[in-house]
């Protein structure tokens, strides 16, 4: 291994002669008292100028600089780094160029960086330009002396600092010059200490000493400090997925060409990444390998828990027969990357294309790893040539899918079939995909699950006096839009169906456009139906003098928010909100989360029929968000729903019933289709964007959509080599400060007494836990230990026990709970007034961490979804 240091700072070390001359032209060329000798051969020439000692290395010495080796010497570590630059040093000591007869044959694989002469450092620049890594030693490819899966790594590190932390180039590379320094001096360290323990040891033979100390000569720099370099290395060793430029049309223009301008043809395109390839990339894994080939498990009769317990997936023509098919749940949404409010607003607004699968066990799939990029477009140019040119592309890999292929991964072959099982977004997406009226107020029939007026909405509040679209159904009505013989005519039947066009959608195998599109409770409850409707409330509560917004806004304020919940603590609501003519409250979706589960407490003091109404509407929202449904609470999820929309035109008779409103009609039948709600729930999928927006901002928008899609493809290909799990798995467990348990007899008794273990070493404490996303906090947390006559029994966590690394044990010290206050949609509980025996648990009821608050000398227990049927469902989840 050739160490190369400075001998100006003496400091900076480097492994080869490019990123040594690099770092004087960068670091110490631009100073007024840089003066230097050159010291190959004896030269003794002087110069003031880096490019003149550059170009003087280039045209005497340009053997040494191709193949010319340290001086010893250099390998001296200084104790502290200089204060001060030395210059009027020599560069190169007393360094000799090697004769042709003495040179060192290089390995097949190192012959391809060295065709020719490294090419000149850019004159007159404050950085010496990209030299291209074809030429350069310094390239990431594996050779003879530098194993592969070092390699790999090394180009996995620096793409994915690259990518998931949004790093302009400039700071990688002094990321991993810093790195490469930090390796040079480890590396010669461990020479030092190998080379005194074989003096140590008199007896060692001198050619097993030389050979020993011959790896760290040997030793390649696995890494590049060039985008290029970088760039071809993850190409050639992690095999990233390439998004296709899909080209739909082409336009003539004029482009400058030197000082004129001519004309050429200008294409334009959207980014598609294969979806098959991707695949084969996630399946690259062997714990996805596994999960995804297994079974997927069903919940117990009569209970919902995903997909897979819905009447799609059991009638489904492919997964009746596979069940372990892949169930594809597609996402849309149109993303704007720009400021909203500047001038370039909209210009560069862009359609986003995601997937994720259903086979993902649920508690990994809300992993923003699990949310994979499918396709990418201007939203200007989707607009022109329709969301179809996307979906056609798309249908091409799901037929494939569907009929099966045949793919070779890492984990080995296997037959990969594959469905759409859902298409989720908003309303606007969902109607732009589907082929429906995008802005419903111009529609007829207003809903894509039934066709129901405007008038109908107002009055009927029973999904079945609507008549149901179905599929066989929507295509004849798409014929007879096709068939129109005069343009107003199919103008007028767009209008009455409430359809623009007949979608790919429909083309899709065994995809059915009206069942399995499903309503979103983000965009239609916790963005439409819950602020317009506690927006109508709290006017009428001011109004009437039963509530006073300045006492309102305070208790929002001073609520006792737990650790959690306080990162979306809602915000106070102004006078200008209230009085604005929408139906917006300015609540993030996870602050309306929040907001329902505390605002019982905070109308606790107002008794009369609107708060009643609120409550029936934060007892839809917790049904609708719990993970396990029975078919018993769909049942009783649909009266209620009724019951609460005959209840608002009876409270607020001049206010109009709105599409979203009545949407929630459709919320049972959907969970009975598809599930719970929430497997279909559109939060996660935008929090997707996030990581495109970050980017958004530090790039050129000449290919905006191009330029996003690579770094996304990085990233991907680069998550099976980072760590030893792929980010659907990382931070699985995280643990807080652990301390050692002092009294390991009285712990190794509770072991035995509730677990029957009766072997328990090797026990630490921690003060906090997080298992799949959940927070559990000693002496604050709470959990569900165990059910009594039906009722969950809370234990507020005293200790948090990790044995041997990986078993876990809560010691709980439990509460009485009495019931559930149905005002309050929370659990009232009684915090033993004596010290009591606590419990140790392993298995949980629920995953939740609850916490207690203390309202008028009562402790309850607030809760985000229903538990009846998590409780009646009865499997517990071991840590």
């Amino acid at each position: 291994m050739s160490v190369w240091r400075c001998m100006i700072c003496v400091f900076f070390v480097a492994f080869s002669l490019k990123i040594l001359l690099s770092h004087i032209n960068v670091t110490h060329g631009r100073n007024a008292d840089f003066w230097v000798f050159c010291g190959i051969d004896g030269c003794k020439q002087e110069f003031r100028v880096f490019n003149s000692f550059y170009r003087h290395l280039k045209r005497t010495h340009p053997l040494y600089v191709t193949s010319g080796c340290p001086p010893m010497g250099w390998r001296t570590t200084p104790s502290a780094p200089p204060l001060l630059e030395n210059f009027g040093v020599s560069i190169f000591g007393d360094s000799e160029t090697p004769s042709m007869d003495g040179s060192v044959e290089l390995s097949p694989d190192e012959r391809i960086f060295n065709t020719g002469p490294d090419p000149p450092i850019e004159l007159g620049t404050q950085e010496p330009r990209e030299m291209p890594e074809a030429q350069s030693r310094n390239a990431v490819i594996p050779t003879s002396v530098t194993r592969p899966d070092i390699a790999r790594s090394a180009a996995a590190f620096a793409i994915s600092v690259r990518e998931q932390c949004h790093l302009s180039q400039r700071t990688v590379n002094n990321i991993i010059t810093r790195v490469q320094q930090y390796q040079a001096t480890l590396l010669e360290t461990l020479r030092n200490e190998m080379r005194e323990v074989f003096e140590e040891h008199g007896g060692t033979s001198t050619q097993l000493r030389d050979a020993a100390l011959a790896t760290f000569d040997h030793f390649i720099d696995p890494f590049s400090t060039t985008a290029y370099g970088q760039d071809r290395a993850i190409s050639e060793l992690l095999s990233p997925v390439s998004a296709e430029e899909v080209a739909v049309s082409q336009t003539i223009c004029r482009v400058k060409q030197g000082s004129s301008k001519v004309m050429a043809i200008r294409k334009r395109s959207f980014y598609y990444v294969p979806l098959i390839e991707s695949l084969k990339q996630l399946l690259s894994d062997s714990r996805i390998f596994t999960m995804l080939n297994a079974a997927p498990p069903r919940s117990r009769a009569g209970f919902l828990y995903d997909f897979v317990d819905g009447d799609i997936f059991i009638n489904h023509p492919l997964y009746s027969m596979k069940p372990n098919a892949l169930q594809i749940i597609l996402y849309t949404d149109e993303i704007e990357i720009c400021n909203p409010l500047g001038s370039y607003a909209s210009q560069n607004k862009l359609l986003m294309v995601y997937y994720s699968l259903g086979n993902i066990d649920p508690k990994f799939r809300s992993k923003l790893a699990a949310i994979r990029l499918l396709a990418i477009a201007k939203a200007e140019y989707v607009s022109k040539w329709g969301i179809d040119v996307v979906l056609q592309r798309i249908q091409k890999d799901v037929e494939l899918l569907y009929n099966g292929v045949k793919i070779e991964t890492s984990n080995g072959d296997m037959d990969l079939y594959g469905a759409v099982i859902a298409v989720c977004g908003d309303t606007l997406a969902q109607h732009e995909l589907a082929g429906f009226k995008e802005g419903v107020g111009f529609a007829y029939s207003k809903c894509r699950h039934c066709e129901c007026t405007f008038e109908d909405m107002q009055t009927s509040f029973d999904e079945n006096e609507f008549v149901r679209r179905t599929q066989a159904k929507h295509i004849r009505q798409c014929l007879e839009i096709d068939k129109a013989t005069t343009d107003n005519l199919k103008a007028h039947l767009k209008t009455t169906y409430g359809i623009n066009r007949r979608s790919r959608l429909v083309d899709f195998p065994a995809f059915d456009l009206i069942n399995q599109t499903p309503q979103d409770i983000m965009h239609i409850i916790f963005e439409g139906v819950a602020p317009m409707e506690i927006k109508l409330v709290l006017k009428k509560l001011i109004l009437s003098g039963d509530l006073e917004l300045d006492a309102f806004n305070s208790a929002i304020q001073n609520f006792p928010y737990s650790s959690v919940d306080v990162r979306d603590k809602p915000c106070p609501i102004s006078v200008t909100t209230l009085t604005a003519n929408d139906n917006k409250l300015k609540q993030s979706c996870g602050q309306m989360l929040i907001f329902l589960k505390i605002l019982p407490f905070l109308l606790r003091d107002v008794d009369n029929e609107y708060v009643k109404f609120i409550n029936k509407l934060i007892e839809i929202v917790q049904i609708v968000l719990a993970p396990v449904i029975s078919l018993q609470t769909i049942s009783r999820l649909k009266i209620i729903i009724e019951e609460h929309l005959n209840q608002f035109k009876h409270l607020f008779p001049e206010s109009n019933v709105i599409p979203k409103q009545h949407y929630m009609l459709h919320l049972p039948s959907q969970i009975k289709s598809l599930g719970p709600l929430i497997r279909c729930m559109c939060m996660r999928f935008e929090a997707k964007h996030s990581y495109f927006k970050q980017w958004a901002s530090k790039l050129n928008f000449k290919n905006v959509c191009k330029s996003l899609a690579r770094h996304n493809q990085f990233l991907e290909c680069c998550q099976n080599e980072i760590g030893c799990e792929h980010p659907i798995f990382a931070n699985e467990r995280e643990l807080g400060p652990m301390s050692e348990v002092r009294n390991i007899q009285y712990i190794q008794a509770k072991f035995r007494d509730f677990l029957g273990m009766d072997s328990v070493e090797n026990v630490v404490s921690v003060k906090w836990l997080i298992l799949n996303g959940n927070k559990y906090i000693s002496g604050k947390s709470l959990i569900i230990t165990h059910v009594e006559d039906n009722l969950p029994v809370f234990g507020l966590v005293k200790g948090i026990f990790i044995v041997n690394s990986s078993f876990v044990a809560f010691e709980t010290m439990p509460y009485e709970t009495l019931a559930f206050d149905n005002d309050l949609r929370a659990y009232k509980v009684i915090i033993p007034a004596l010290a009591q025996a606590t419990d140790l648990v392993h298995e949980l009821i629920d995953h939740t961490s609850y916490y207690s608050v203390t309202f008028k000398e009562n402790v309850f227990v607030p809760i985000k979804y229903n538990l009846s049927d998590i409780i009646a469902h009865g499997n517990g989840y071991s840590i």
